[in-house]
């Protein structure tokens, strides 16, 4: 027996060590990473078949088409929301920036293009409202591992070189505005320096070969160790916050995937990261250089008990606003959590209780006024077309950065709604006798509360309680619009 001793604890050894390496592997993956596994699957080019969208020439910005936002607003578009029809419902007025995800670089310095590439349609439209595409460069590894292949163009000019080259003729190519890099699974050791150094220089060469055009670069929410950030925002010509992923599938308790505040036993969030804690400084003197990424997903548990913060006892997955919005209302609607500003639901399905954390519309309104008081130089969205076709973002992003919309964009004559605030009904006035092919009114939290006929001149609003509702328009061509009524007692 005692022979036989050190073998098992040899076993028991190499299998805690096995497990404690496991997690710190699944910890580094950060949110874009964790999502291409599980949302982009796709084995096949959907877009094969559309020979227009190969063919149709890029056309380049439109330089005079003058943006009504007043701060950037930076939205990612992955392949697996491009080929799920993410264009139908972009709204690409309200985008100062698209980042195109995912070009994958190799040891080699080579670059992969996204499914479906080029995104002919999605380019095109963008430059015609004057809004920018960028390409977004990841670093995810694969069977060589990020961390080499980051440490490799780090260290090795003529891969750099080769990099640098590729990002310059993939920009050439496809009349494209300037390239993002998007470097996770990095270790701590290859996080500072060296990479602050190499940033630096494909900055210098893009201006200098491309000028015009852009670079920026994905930083993390917490500096878990490594990262000089203040170097790193220096080094590019802006730095996407990505304003998330402090829970996820590693997380041992329920929680938010982007809290706002917190309580005593949370010492990380995002009024933090960016006032006292990992950006602090540049906030402090550069803020203009910083964009504020909110998500637009949730995360999925299994829990012990139905309350907040409980145990995780099984990870079940990320969800997209599109669903979370409707599901909440099918389980009683969202929680308001004021400890950490963040919405979130819970349900029992006879074995389990499940709980879902998931940014609304009211938590993202907060943090878009954190950038707005912080005098940052806009905000994000991980990720386009997680919404899908509501309207509720779309018109925050209105509101807080861009002019209201214009309902003369949508008809000839104008509409007016009176009264407004209103106690009971509402009455729509149009020089038309049909106002729109399809109404349908929302409350701020994005839930549909009323469907309303085509030709209704009066709502009824004496049933819903007091608050802020969106009614949405669209007339026989898709164009759309949105008025905002208030009902108020």
């Amino acid at each position: 027996m005692k022979k036989n001793l050190p073998h098992k604890l040899l076993f028991v050894l190499i299998f805690a060590i096995f497990q404690t390496v496991s997690a710190q592997e699944l910890i580094t993956k950060g949110a874009h990473q964790l999502q291409k596994e599980e949302f982009g699957k796709i084995t096949t080019d959907v877009n094969k078949s559309d020979v227009k969208n190969k063919t149709e020439p890029i056309i380049g910005l439109n330089q005079s088409k003058a943006t009504t936002l007043n701060k950037k607003v930076f939205g990612f578009l992955p392949y697996w929301e491009q080929s799920a029809g993410a264009h139908s419902n972009i709204q690409y007025d309200l985008l100062t920036h698209i980042a195109c995800f995912d070009f994958l670089v190799q040891l080699d310095g080579s670059i992969s293009k996204p499914v479906g590439w080029p995104w002919t349609t999605e380019i095109n439209a963008a430059h015609a409202a004057g809004t920018k595409v960028i390409m977004t460069v990841v670093n995810f590894g694969g069977a060589d591992g990020a961390d080499a292949v980051a440490w490799e163009l780090f260290t090795n000019t003529a891969k750099r070189d080769i990099f640098f080259a590729n990002v310059k003729s993939i920009i050439q190519t496809y009349n494209l505005d300037g390239v993002n890099i998007d470097f996770e699974g990095m270790t701590s050791a290859h996080r500072g320096a060296e990479l602050n150094t190499f940033m630096a220089e494909l900055t210098a060469y893009i201006h200098a070969e491309l000028p015009g055009k852009e670079v920026s670069f994905d930083g993390p929410a917490v500096n878990w160790g490594g990262w000089i950030i203040d170097d790193l925002v220096n080094s590019v010509d802006y730095l996407i916050v990505m304003a998330y992923d402090y829970t996820g599938s590693f997380s041992s308790n329920s929680g938010p995937v982007a809290p706002l505040t917190h309580h005593t036993s949370w010492k990380r969030f995002v009024t933090r990261t960016i006032e006292t804690g990992t950006y602090a400084v540049p906030t402090a003197n550069n803020p203009e250089k910083l964009i504020l990424a909110v998500p637009y997903y949730g995360q999925h548990w299994k829990t012990a008990t139905n309350a907040p913060e409980s145990t995780v006892t099984d990870y079940v997955g990320s969800t997209r606003y599109r669903n979370t919005v409707t599901e909440a209302d099918n389980y009683g609607g969202f929680i308001w959590n004021s400890d950490f500003q963040s919405p979130w639901y819970r349900w029992n399905d006879g074995t389990d209780w499940n709980q879902v954390w998931a940014d609304n519309e009211l938590s993202i309104s907060k943090k878009f006024d954190l950038a707005i008081t912080n005098n940052l130089g806009g905000v994000g969205m991980w990720a386009l077309n997680y919404d899908g076709g509501r309207p509720e973002l779309w018109d925050l992003i209105n509101t807080k950065f861009g002019a209201t919309a214009s309902l003369s964009d949508v008809y000839s004559g104008e509409i007016k709604i009176y009264p407004n605030p209103t106690s009971d009904f509402v009455h729509i006035s149009n020089n038309k006798s049909i106002i729109g092919v399809k109404m349908e009114m929302f409350s701020i939290l994005g839930a549909s509360v009323l469907k309303v006929s085509k030709d209704s001149k009066t709502i009824n609003m004496s049933h819903l309680e007091n608050g802020m509702y969106f009614l949405k328009i669209e007339d026989e061509n898709g164009k759309q619009a949105t008025l905002k009524i208030v009902k108020s007692n």
